[in-house]
């Protein structure tokens, strides 16, 4: 595809094209691409529009120059065409080891694997010139779950009582659907808050970002449960559980003093999971979930279907936890 064609069908879709547009077929040098430029990936041109961007543990708004957000030129459809990125890291985590890395092919085996399944973003893969395993993936239009809880600018009790239930019920069967990867033997590598979209257009939550892989052999699945636990007590703890944030808020100085090892997570002891410690008005069923991942424990989760079994019993309490209102 030359550059008049290229230029032709940027004007078809009402922009204009840029003064040093670079038209390219190898996406190794992803840093090089800028907004304005053109992919050519498997014959179809994608116009670059901006680079993505990092969202939580402190990295809001960072640019991930190897996710660009795109318009795919013969369709005018939005497209993330995600590029190929190594990266790799040792983590300790309950006092092993755990190895991590990014690894395009097992995100392209996972996209396959969900093809069908409305719960994780959808698209495809393809190999650019070079040979780099590119994923094309459809744009998905809502927030983040970690925006959606940012944006409510109400007193815990508040959100406890009028919103949490409605967002844990609906973010359920979202987190049910890592049974399905699980049963297929694979895993999310990366399960966050911020890993989470609401889609507006479908009305439900959904996966994203499953390119990181870990080697735990002794319990394959424990990084995506351990995630899950992450999500919940998020959730319930309206975004506060980080003991940081705990310490420094004047609304828990009386109980700062109160707290245990044990009433932290058992993988990461910064993380306040014993949340009924600061918000004494959470149910105990709802407590005893979170408390599953923390230092008190001696059983833990061994599956997803675990976890929300207890979670959706726990949610009954909530139907009668009155509204403040």
């Amino acid at each position: 595809m030359n550059k008049n064609q290229v230029e032709e069908l940027i004007v078809e879709r009402g922009r204009k094209p840029a003064s040093r547009m670079r038209i390219v077929d190898d996406t190794t040098d992803f840093m090089a691409l800028d907004p304005g430029d053109v992919m050519i990936l498997n014959d179809t041109p994608y116009l670059i529009t901006r680079n993505e961007r990092e969202e939580g543990f402190g990295q809001d708004n960072e640019s991930k120059f190897w996710v660009k957000r795109t318009i795919n030129l013969r369709t005018g459809e939005t497209k993330i065409v995600k590029l190929v990125f190594f990266e790799e890291f040792d983590i300790e985590v309950g006092g092993y080891k755990v190895h991590f890395c990014r690894s395009p092919l097992k995100e392209a085996r996972v996209l396959s694997a969900v093809q069908e399944n409305p719960f994780f973003m959808h698209g495809d893969d393809v190999n650019d010139i070079a040979g780099n395993n590119v994923r094309v993936i459809d744009y998905i239009s809502g927030p983040s779950l970690n925006k959606l809880v940012g944006s409510y600018n109400i007193p815990h009790e508040e959100f406890f009582h009028t919103k949490l239930l409605g967002i844990l019920t609906g973010v359920s069967d979202c987190l049910q659907s890592l049974t399905f990867l699980h049963e297929n033997g694979l895993v999310h590598g990366d399960v966050r808050w911020d890993h989470i979209l609401f889609d507006r257009d479908q009305n439900i939550y959904r996966w994203i970002d499953f390119d990181y892989i870990y080697d735990f052999p002794a319990n394959p699945y424990s990084m995506d449960l351990s995630g899950l636990g992450k999500v919940i007590t998020y959730l319930v703890g309206m975004g506060v559980y980080f003991y940081a944030d705990i310490k420094t808020n004047p609304m828990f100085k009386s109980v700062v003093d109160c707290l245990q090892p044990e009433d932290f997570s058992i993988m990461e002891q910064n993380r306040l999971v014993n949340l009924k410690k600061v918000y004494p008005y959470i149910p105990e069923r709802l407590n005893n979930v979170l408390l599953h991942f923390s230092g008190y424990s001696t059983v833990y989760y061994e599956s997803v279907d675990e976890v929300l079994d207890d979670l959706r019993d726990a949610l009954r309490d909530l139907d009668g936890v009155p509204s403040i209102h």
